[in-house]
Order: structure tokens, then sequence, then C-alpha cells
């Protein structure tokens, strides 16, 4: 039996919390500084980049170890779905919330430094 589905998970969990860490830290900086408004604007920024990389994950490992189409067919799935979401998400946070842009992009910039990080890690 083979720990390649287990692995995978945790390596999305790790990412994930760890971008929610960094959107977080990012967000509460924004929030000393700037106010209100523009904390909530970084977290809303960093969560939309950490949902993505959930969403891109649960996708990609739900076949679970199977063949080579069925992975791509998960890949190409998961990767549409992550870019739905975002779409969806900028819209809501920038057209509808009115959310301020500069916090927004930043913690988006922070959740995906925290993406970098989750991967460094061998296992």
């Amino acid at each position: 039996m083979s720990d390649v589905p287990v692995r995978g998970k945790r390596l999305v969990a790790r990412v994930v919390l760890l971008q929610t860490g960094s959107a977080v830290l990012v967000a509460s900086l924004f929030l000393y500084f700037r106010g209100q408004s523009a904390g909530l604007a970084a977290l809303a920024g960093g969560m939309i980049v950490a949902i993505g990389s959930a969403v891109f994950g649960w996708r990609v490992f739900k076949p679970g170890i199977s063949g080579g189409a069925s992975m791509s067919t998960a890949l190409y799935v998961g990767v549409a779905l992550k870019w739905l979401w975002f779409g969806a998400a900028l819209y809501v946070a920038f057209g509808l919330l009115k959310l301020q842009p500069v916090p927004l992009l930043i913690g988006l910039m922070a959740a995906q430094f925290g993406y970098w990080i989750g991967l460094m890690r061998a296992n």
C-alpha cells in the first residue's frame, strides 16, 4: 500500500495552513497600521488564495492512486476550479464589496509566499 495519497493530503493541509497564517499575519499588520477596512481586505486577499489552493488540492488528490489519464483530468479540473474560484472571489471582493485594492493584493501575495514555503519542505 502506498502512502502517496496521505502525503499529498498532508502537503495540501500544510500549504493551506501556511497561506492562512501568512494572510492573518499581513491582515493583522494592516489592521494595526491602516485600520479595519485595510485589515479585512488583506485577510480577504489571503483567504482567496488559501481557499483556491484547498480546492485545487482537494480535486487533484481526490482520485487517489490511479492511471495517468485520471490524474491528468484531476489536475486540469483542479486548475480550472481554482481559477474559477479566483475570478468569482475577486469579482465579489472588488466589484461587490469594494474592498481596498492594495491591501487585498498584498494579502494575495503574502499567501502566495506561504504556498512557496509549504512546498520547500521535503515530505
